[in-house]
């Protein structure tokens, strides 16, 4: 009996030493995870029931030269789900979709209705997607996202992003200079803090200054339940909010802008208004041009295709590249003028055609003509410019070339010191144009070449010479500066840099009086804007398409500035596809530019 009573206490002893041995061991495991390694699991812990969001900045305005805003901001907002929190059973797909379908949005779904729950659940099974947030939908408005936090209980895992979309006014354009946005390209994703649903600028303003105006990105950490339920933000981490981008103030004058885009509906074609004496673009237009509200979410393949066969997404005013035609003339004329190899007095009689030998094939002279098919009687060098006189040009080149057969280079040389045959430095896309010397004659046109039949083309503007309206008016502005004028700008705030040519004063003098002929004589060829009260001094042009030799599909220009009571305003008018009949467009639609402008009392 002893040994059994002995042997019941000492099993009652081992079973007490174990369950307090076991005891203990939970005691110091409480210990260890609640004060030693408390803080470590209490983050651990928080890590569970939070989600860190990053949070877009709104990008910075874009304004006019007065301060109008002309481009800002608007809301919009992305559907996002955590597969982690996604439960069938409790999440609501007819409420979702239903309120879903009837939304405001600018984005098809990126999960299809009949792929979402398959969707989810696949990356629910792994362990590195479960906690990756999916986007659902993008650029939903405010209303559906407040129908949906209103059921934001039977949508577990459900949250939303915002996306700063652009907000444009319903009557200016400007969208060549101004550009778009896109979303990033897979292969920027990761560099300069871009992740995968970014956007960024894709041309004009928006992508020159891209680094000022996106802003920098904020931090919210948000709690969500074990459900997916979110309940706002976390205050006892770290968040910051985002930094608003910088804005970008224009030169452009919006009220004038607004008239030169009117003007140009139903054109191909470009106009540009500057102040000669800054640089400063005050009006830039480009037509066809497109609505940049296209770009608030995703662009419709068939949109982007028609725009692409209209040239509507080609800026015409930078990057166009024509036939000057006459308005080449006012080069030809300060080459002459300087170089002086022939009187400058000298007259030439215009009787409406210029007969030029050729070489190759004698008894029959290549025929060249003046415009004016009856001629212009005699002219001199100053009749030549009021009256844009074909042959007299044709007679001058011709009797340099034959002092010097490489002549060519000579109105090369002075071209590009008058700003063509390159860039003009206007921060947006700009194209160079050509202005042929020897050496691309050459290899593009045969080792035969140089050849006399080529210069009466070139030096009235045609043949293989091509530049950009842009580059015209920055002609215009050396013309009305004296050779002391200031690259082009479209930013307010950037310094006005020099653009100087080492032209005698002389030449600018007298090419002053020509062009004012132009306009104010009744002989001259924009005789229709002469105004009583303001000097206006400009030239007009016409030119063949590259392609065609007929008297139709012509480019009608006018180049020129304005003389207001205290300031200088230039302008250049460009018009595709004109024909015999409407070749005189741009000087019709110049007048009314001047026009508009001086009954704005010239206040900027």
């Amino acid at each position: 009996m002893k040994n059994n009573f002995r042997d019941i206490v000492n099993r009652k002893k081992n079973i007490f030493n174990f369950i307090l041995t076991i005891f203990m061991l939970i005691t110091v495991r409480y210990f260890y995870i609640q004060v030693i390694r408390g803080d470590f699991f209490k983050e651990e812990s928080g890590e569970t029931s939070t989600r860190i969001i990053e949070t877009k900045p709104p990008r910075g305005f874009i304004l006019d030269r007065n301060g109008k805003v002309i481009v800002s901001n608007r809301s919009t907002f992305s559907i996002l789900m955590y597969p982690i929190h996604y439960n069938d059973s409790l999440f609501d797909h007819d409420l979702f979709f239903n309120i879903i379908n009837k939304a405001n949005k600018r984005s098809v779904f990126l999960i299809k209705e009949n792929h979402f729950i398959d969707s989810l659940k696949k990356s629910k099974k792994y362990r590195t997607k479960k906690y990756k947030p999916i986007r659902i939908v993008n650029y939903i408005d405010f209303e559906t996202k407040a129908k949906l936090m209103e059921h934001k209980i039977q949508f577990p895992g459900l949250f939303f992003n915002t996306n700063p979309a652009r907000f444009y006014p319903k009557d200016l354009r400007l969208a060549h200079v101004l550009g778009y946005l896109r979303p990033i390209p897979i292969d920027k994703v990761g560099i300069d803090g871009y992740n995968y649903g970014d956007s960024w600028g894709r041309d004009g303003i928006e992508s020159k200054f891209e680094a000022l105006l996106r802003g920098n990105k904020g931090r919210e950490h948000r709690l969500v339940d074990v459900k997916g339920i979110d309940y706002g933000i976390d205050t006892e981490k770290e968040n910051f909010d985002s930094k608003v981008g910088s804005d970008v103030q224009l030169t452009i004058d919006y009220g004038l802008q607004l008239k030169i885009e009117s003007l140009l509906k139903g054109y191909n074609g470009s106009i540009i208004c500057m102040n000669p004496e800054n640089g400063e673009v005050l009006a830039m237009a480009s037509s066809p041009d497109y609505s940049l509200k296209e770009f608030i979410g995703p662009l419709k393949y068939e949109v982007w295709d028609q725009w692409k066969k209209d040239k509507r997404l080609l800026n015409r005013a930078t990057a166009g590249q024509y036939e000057p035609g006459s308005l080449y003339k006012l080069v030809s004329f300060i080459m002459f003028m300087q170089e002086r190899k022939v009187p400058i007095d000298t007259k030439v009689f215009c009787n409406g055609k210029y007969e030029l030998e050729d070489q190759s094939n004698p008894g029959n002279p290549q025929i060249h003509r003046c415009w004016k098919k009856d001629g212009h009687g005699e002219v001199d060098l100053h009749d030549a410019i009021m009256k844009s006189c074909n042959i007299y040009f044709y007679d001058m080149i011709l009797k340099y070339q034959e002092q010097d057969k490489y002549i060519i280079d000579v109105l090369h040389k002075y071209a590009e010191e008058l700003g063509f045959n390159k860039k003009t430095g206007i921060e947006i896309f700009e194209q160079e144009g050509r202005i042929p010397d020897s050496d691309w004659m050459v290899k593009n046109k045969g080792k035969r070449w140089p050849k006399r039949g080529s210069m009466p083309n070139l030096i009235i503007g045609q043949g293989d010479n091509a530049i950009t309206p842009l580059q015209g008016i920055n002609l215009i502005n050396l013309i009305a500066m004296e050779g002391k004028a200031f690259k082009p700008k479209l930013i307010l705030n950037n310094p006005s840099i020099p653009f100087n040519s080492s032209i005698n004063q002389y030449v600018w003098i007298k090419l002053k009086e020509a062009i004012y002929s132009v306009v104010n004589n009744n002989d001259g060829t924009a005789f229709n804007l002469k105004n009583d009260t303001f000097i206006i001094r400009g030239k007009t042009g016409t030119a063949q398409m590259t392609s065609n030799t007929s008297e139709e599909n012509l480019i009608s220009w006018f180049g020129g500035y304005v003389e207001g009571q205290d300031n200088l305003m230039s302008l250049l008018v460009m018009i595709e596809d004109t024909n015999s009949d409407t070749k005189g467009i741009a000087k019709a639609l110049s007048k009314n530019i001047v026009d508009f402008q001086l009954s704005r009392g010239n206040n900027e």
